[in-house]
């Protein structure tokens, strides 16, 4: 950095060796000039001195010429002055081409440091800039800049070009989004219990700060109470310090400082902070009043972002204050740190407090009947001197009511606006006004083939619109569903018309739409009392009315239809699901043999060219009741299926189960199996539970991986269950259908089902209705990571008869079920038995209908068994 000095004195001595620099370059030039043409007039003199040696003229032409270049006034022939004009443009030409405009040394340089230098001395030096600006001359040494531009190396083929950008952990970070308000409550005595729990619910965050000395057992239970030891020091100095060092001023857009003796109505001051600038520095409260403008402790203060900010970096200023009520060095300090004064308004919004009109007066919670009647006081934002919990607690309850008043209040104004505007929206579409109010009418389907179905039920039982199924027994969540609604529709109906005696439900419709919730008609029956004589005494009047009047009286039955909506409400997000990926390796565990088919359908899986960088793990658990021999063979194509999957990463196993359990029961097998893989092959890993007659392709494996998720969700897949061959007519090709009877394949396929034929399926299993069905209520094939199996397992009893195991993982917090359709996962037909002596008779029913269910269609068992005529 240059000095003031030099700068200001010698900018003439500079510019005056400047000025010389530059004419002596211009003088440098023109001595080059006449040198190059020297230089030109030498070589033309060597150029005509050989060609006049060879032709002879040597001595004669030789003398001319030197004379010619040598003289100053030239006075020969022309064409002795032609020779002396060429040589004179060589040598300019020499001269240009060997030494550029600029020269080599460009002094000017130090003048554009020089220059620069004063510039940065201008920035730093701002009173002196009016004295520096007298007698300079600016140059623009622009036109010397020589700009370099370095190339970006390419990168990596395996590398973005595109550089990183270093992110925040959290979104909140990134953008500033900060909540809203924090409070922070001097504790010194039980009240604080009161504060925090009536403030607490409301706001974001309360933080307690108390003298060790005054904390009892009840408020050392408190998680939100920091102690301070004050050791000859101030109140303000050791809650400052602790709300520096809890780095919270950083995180709220507002703060709340008060005593535990002064109640705060979280309502008004919600209100409050959401009509206020935040990023204004601003110190609300009620202003002291000896008109020093600090703002009284004891009826709390609303502090800003920016003025809390101020307050903490200037919060050691306030080690200097010299007095002996804390309260008032309290005040003092934040009017001394944030350097301003309190301020009752602000935008408008008036900081309200409560007094009583007399010092003398009742406790609050006696003088909250005498206070409610003045509107101050439904407005107010704090109330001081609060005596007792039993004051914090009634005025609370209090605030409480008037918030659900005005509530109240703004929802009746809201109906009355969604009214009109529906009105005015069908009279401009011309469609009926949709009911509820605020609800949108109902989805208008796209086709005919998605128009929704309305549910007929009764109180006994329910008629849906299922494939194979018409009428279920009205029970579980949908008697409850039904019943509630039936009570509310009396309720309206009978405060409407008291008149009336409830008789039964007729019957009732109910319709779910995504947008509206489940909407329902519900047919009500009752009987009233009427007077069959009233349109006769209406013409004249009888004088033995009273004898006939008990006499005419008649009992009739009356209906009425209640419209009923439940509205979609009370929804909230499901946590994140944890992030998983498609490379953990997975345990196929076959529990029950035989698993010959399934073993050569996995053969086919590893034919593709591709290479698989996970483990797979295929095992088949073989039983004590097994015979040798089929062990051996199941042995054998084990390893051969291995062999062939060589490059799938692939690796096979024959597990041998320790206890005998009977295969009778299809979930004391799976269990048996889950247990000894686990054991044998680790928790960590997935376990893929598979039927031995299941038909899987590649992209089932994949979703079985991303689907289930440590601690987090077991994967259920809905499998598409083939139907019987025979029955189905898959036993026969497309051709011999067509070439077949009608009548006569229909006797074929009785045939053969009378003769117990094993079926043979002679076209490809695909996915449609007239090959099979997606059977919910299938549970054999699932995934689980083992040690949600091993923690699962426990519900389970050692030794209890089972056909799936679902209810392992039913009612459980932590682990979730996903079910869905899967048409990568296919069960082929197979004579499927349900074991009778399970110990839960929903397994046992829910066994059962699957069974019945997966024969065949309706279509086909009426075509088989009812012959056209």
């Amino acid at each position: 950095m240059c000095p003031d000095t030099y700068v200001f004195c010698f900018c003439p001595f500079f510019e005056a060796i400047s000025f010389v620099l530059k004419h002596l370059s211009i003088c440098l030039r023109l001595l080059f000039l006449a040198q190059h043409f020297l230089i030109g007039c030498s070589a033309l003199k060597i150029s005509f001195f050989f060609r006049k040696l060879y032709t002879g003229n040597l001595r004669k032409q030789s003398e001319l010429y030197l004379g010619a270049c040598t003289r100053t006034k030239m006075v020969g022939g022309g064409r002795t002055g032609a020779h002396l004009l060429l040589g004179f443009l060589i040598g300019a030409a020499l001269a240009l081409f060997f030494f550029s405009s600029t020269p080599s040394i460009d002094l000017t340089n130090s003048l554009a440091a020089f220059t620069s230098c004063q510039n940065h001395e201008d920035e730093r030096n701002v009173l002196e800039q009016a004295a520096l600006e007298k007698g300079r001359v600016y140059k623009d040494v622009s036109e010397h800049w020589i700009v370099h531009q370095d190339t970006i190396p390419t990168p990596p083929a395996n590398q973005d070009a595109t550089p990183k950008v270093a992110r925040t952990r959290f979104a909140a970070t990134e953008l500033g989004t900060r909540e809203r308000i924090m409070a922070a409550v001097m504790a010194e005595s039980t009240l604080a219990l009161s504060i925090n729990a009536t403030l607490g619910r409301h706001v974001p965050r309360v933080h307690l700060f108390a003298d060790s000395s005054r904390i009892d057992n009840d408020l050392a239970q408190l998680t939100n109470l920091s102690p301070y030891k004050l050791n000859g020091q101030k109140t303000h100095s050791m809650v400052l310090g602790l709300l520096f060092n809890m780095t919270v001023h950083d995180n709220y857009d507002w703060f709340l400082l008060a005593k535990d003796s002064t109640y705060v109505n979280p309502f008004v001051l919600l209100r409050m902070i959401d009509t206020m600038n935040w990023n204004e520095p601003v110190v609300m409260g009620e202003p002291a009043e000896d008109g020093s403008g600090r703002c009284r402790l004891d009826t709390g203060m609303l502090l800003s972002h920016p003025a809390m900010h101020a307050l903490m970096q200037n919060r050691n200023i306030c080690n200097t204050l010299i007095t002996d009520d804390d309260q008032l060095a309290f005040e003092k300090c934040i009017q001394l740190a944030t350097n301003l004064s309190c301020k009752p308004l602000h935008h408008g919004v008036r900081y309200e407090v409560w007094r009583a009109e007399r010092a003398d007066s009742p406790a609050a919670h006696d003088s909250i009947e005498d206070w409610k009647h003045s509107p101050a006081f439904k407005r107010a934002l704090v109330v001081p001197r609060l005596l007792s919990d039993a004051d914090a607690s009634a005025l609370h309850d209090y605030f409480v009511r008037v918030e659900m008043a005005r509530a109240d209040r703004e929802i009746g104004k809201m109906e009355q606006e969604l009214s009109r505007l529906a009105e005015e929206e069908a009279r401009e579409t011309g469609e009926a006004i949709s009911w509820p109010p605020a609800l949108p009418p109902f989805a208008k389907p796209p086709n005919r083939y998605q128009v929704p179905t309305w549910e007929y039920f009764t109180l006994t039982e329910i008629f849906r619109s299922e494939p194979n199924q018409n009428v279920r027994r009205l029970e579980g969540k949908d008697f409850d569903d039904v019943a509630e609604v039936v009570v509310a529709a009396r309720n309206q109906v009978e405060s409407e018309e008291p008149e009336l005696e409830f008789v039964q439900l007729r019957n009732g419709y109910r319709v779910f739409d995504p947008r509206r919730g489940m909407d329902y008609m519900i047919d009500l029956t009752y009987r009233k009392t009427v007077n069959e004589m009233l349109e006769m005494e209406n013409r004249f009047e009888s004088e033995n009315e009273a004898a006939h009047e008990e006499s005419n009286l008649k009992e009739i039955v009356v209906e009425r239809r209640v419209h009923v909506s439940r509205m979609i409400a009370s929804t909230q997000l499901m946590n994140q699901a944890p992030y998983v990926k498609e490379d953990t390796d997975v345990t196929v565990v076959i529990p029950v043999l035989p698993a010959r088919k399934l073993l050569a359908r996995q053969a086919r899986l590893c034919l593709s060219p591709t290479e698989e960088s996970r483990k797979t793990r295929m095992v088949v658990a073989v039983f004590p009741l097994v015979e040798a021999r089929s062990v051996t063979a199941i042995s054998n194509d084990m390893e051969e299926l291995k062999r062939r999957c060589k490059r799938s990463l692939l690796e096979t196993d024959v597990l041998p189960v320790r206890p005998a359990v009977s295969t009778e029961g299809k979930g004391t097998a799976a269990a048996a199996a889950l247990d000894d893989a686990v054991d044998r092959y680790g928790a960590n890993t997935i376990y893929l539970l598979l039927s031995p007659h299941a038909d899987v392709q590649k992209e089932f494996y994949d979703r079985a991986r991303i689907n289930t998720i440590k601690h987090y969700q077991v994967f259920f897949p809905i499998p598409f269950v083939e139907y019987h061959p025979t029955i189905s007519g898959m036993e026969m090709t497309e051709k011999e259908e067509k070439e077949t009877p009608t009548e006569q394949a229909r006797e074929a396929a009785l045939s053969r089902l009378r003769d117990g034929v094993e079926p043979k399926r002679k076209r490809p299993l695909i996915v449609q209705k007239e090959h099979g069905r997606f059977d919910s209520q299938d549970f054999t094939c699932f995934a689980v990571y083992g040690v949600d199996y091993v923690t699962a397992r426990a519900k389970l009893g050692t030794n209890e008869r089972r056909n799936d195991l679902i209810a392992a993982f039913l009612g459980q917090d932590s682990i979730h079920i996903l079910r869905a359709v899967e048409p990568t996962l296919r069960i082929r037909y197979h004579k499927r038995s349900c074991d009778m002596e399970s110990v839960d008779t929903e397994d046992i029913a829910r066994c059962v209908d699957s069974k019945k269910e997966n024969v065949a269609a309706k279509d086909q068992l009426a075509k088989l068994l009812f012959h056209e005529k």
